[in-house]
């Protein structure tokens, strides 16, 4: 190849690398429009990017990779409750030389407010809850229901809450509730989290609210007593 093919390729490769790069940034400002006029619509706020989100939550799917982000995030109520919502992702590299790879994981994570904070509770699928993070001072837990163990995999700081929370009507719902057997959700400090993987758009964040607050709604309330 000429000394005028290298440069024809260089430019070749440079105008494909700009038009990804425009194309990138044009989503982004559909998607920040987007997500602008969604909050505008529900009296909430929205933020494209909150740094401090990316370590306010414990465990799963938060902790791993490199370049952790939180974006597009929405902040206001919903039936009554205070929330947050917004894209969680992080990125791993594997291999090395040309085999090196970098993979982005992104999320969508709702996080609902709970009317006082509250040991650790984290429930997921018993066939995903291996490979969910571990926290520290968690153990796993079996409750009377040999089908919601089979089916759930329940970790816990504290015995007692997860009973009070996970009661006989509770275990009923989640295991005839098609949300329950794929959003895992932890009760953690002042806050309920969900999350589910793939990027943030009103659809999953409208699924994860509801099913939150259903989960909320269905907590007695001596559970919030000192």
């Amino acid at each position: 190849m000429g000394d005028a093919g290298i440069v024809l390729l260089v430019v070749g490769v440079l105008a494909m690398v700009g038009l990804v790069v425009w194309w990138q940034w044009q989503e982004r400002r559909k998607k920040v429009a987007e997500f602008t006029a969604f909050a505008q619509e529900r009296g909430w706020r929205y933020l494209e990017r909150d740094r401090g989100l990316v370590k306010r939550f414990r465990g799963s799917p938060f902790g791993r990779g490199h370049d952790r982000r939180a974006e597009h995030v929405l902040r206001g109520t919903h039936r009554g409750r205070r929330l947050v919502a917004f894209e969680y992702s992080y990125k791993e590299t594997e291999g090395s030389g040309d085999n090196r790879r970098t993979r982005t994981y992104p999320f969508t994570v709702v996080g609902l407010a709970t009317p006082a904070p509250r040991p650790t509770l984290e429930l997921s699928r018993e066939n995903w809850g291996r490979r969910l993070l571990g926290l520290v001072g968690m153990r796993d837990l079996q409750l009377e229901s040999e089908e919601f163990n089979r089916t759930f995999r329940i970790r816990t700081e504290d015995d007692k809450f997860a009973y009070d929370i996970l009661h006989p009507r509770m275990m009923a719902w989640m295991l005839a509730d098609e949300r329950a057997l794929s959003i895992p959700f932890r009760f953690e400090r002042g806050d309920l989290v969900v999350w589910t993987p793939g990027k943030v758009d009103r659809t999953r964040i409208a699924e994860l609210l509801d099913y939150a607050c259903d989960i909320l709604d269905r907590t007695p309330d001596f559970v919030w007593k000192p």
